[in-house]
């Protein structure tokens, strides 16, 4: 066995060589701790002299022989129990770990996936979703419907997924070879590649375009940030201030491919996340990239 930490003599002498009536050694002495990192936990174990051979169940259905296992978990709370065994006996120390839900490990469910977590558009309207102004409140001027897509011709897109892994990777599978794109971006830029137009382009300017996505790399951040921005009902260009806000930067496409797409997540749980996605409406040349509108959107987990 290889070499295992002692006890301090102190608690040896006053739990190891403690006899009962009959003069029998109690069992052996066992203890650890642990370090929670993200969704990772570094246990340490500590055994007494005697002690044979030790064993740990990890609370999730796994076990362990090593004496300081490495883990990683989903989020929740696990029961760990760490057992020393003896010529004298057994004995088992449990402790309780929680893992809490930080956006990184409910976006991409952490290294306990080391498959990532995918998500799909929401076909279903919760009432958080539609267009709104790009702004700082996030605000809705247009609501939307339940199956949105579906009514305007562009629903193969609900079977588009986006897998995020917890090392900053993420893959964008259009299945049928089809990528959602702010229609006037695409109109500009991939105009030969349109395969399906929203049947009503004045409140969802989307398109179908056929796009193969590269994988691509993401991270969240909260840091503030400002970006130039047309105001829908004006047409007049200006800086807008986003605070306390979470960004979602990638280097491919989230939900709808765009020139200048920002993404900022509004709500994210386990099962569900909502967010705002930036696209250009002005048929401009010199305009067009620039942000125009927010449409909010809620993805679901897969």
């Amino acid at each position: 066995m290889k070499n295992i930490k002692i006890l301090t003599l102190t608690i040896i002498g006053l739990l190891l060589f403690n006899c009962d009536d009959d003069n029998e050694l109690v069992g052996p002495i066992s203890d650890f701790q642990f370090l929670v990192e993200g969704a990772v936990v570094t246990f340490n174990g500590t055994v007494s002299e005697d002690t044979q051979s030790y064993a740990w169940d990890l609370g999730d259905g796994t076990t362990s022989t090593e004496e300081d296992p490495v883990h990683a978990y989903d989020i929740g709370d696990y029961e760990v129990s760490f057992t020393a065994t003896s010529p004298n006996g057994t004995f088992t120390e449990k402790k309780t770990v929680t893992i809490l839900p930080s956006p990184e490990i409910l976006l991409s469910g952490g290294p306990a996936r080391p498959g990532g977590k995918s998500w799909k558009l929401k076909k279903a309207y919760t009432g958080t979703e539609g267009a709104g102004v790009v702004e700082n409140e996030l605000s809705l001027f247009q609501p939307s419907i339940d199956n949105v897509l579906d009514a305007v011709g562009l629903g193969a897109s609900y079977e588009d997924t986006f897998t995020f892994v917890h090392d900053g990777t993420y893959k964008v599978d259009n299945v049928d070879g089809n990528s959602l794109m702010g229609l006037v971006y695409a109109s500009f830029e991939r105009g030969a590649d349109i395969r399906e137009v929203s049947w009503d382009p004045a409140n969802v300017p989307l398109a179908n375009v056929a796009y193969t996505p590269v994988d691509g790399t993401w991270e969240l951040s909260e840091e503030d940030f400002s970006v130039l921005a047309i105001n829908p009902f004006t047409g007049q260009p200006g800086q807008v201030d986003f605070t306390d806000k979470t960004q979602m930067i990638t280097s491919e496409y989230f939900g709808i491919k765009e020139a200048n797409g920002i993404v900022i997540i509004k709500d994210l749980t386990e099962t569900s996340m909502g967010v705002a996605i930036s696209i250009g409406v002005v048929e401009d040349p010199n305009y067009y990239t620039i942000p125009t509108i927010m449409l909010h959107l809620t993805f679901e987990a897969n």
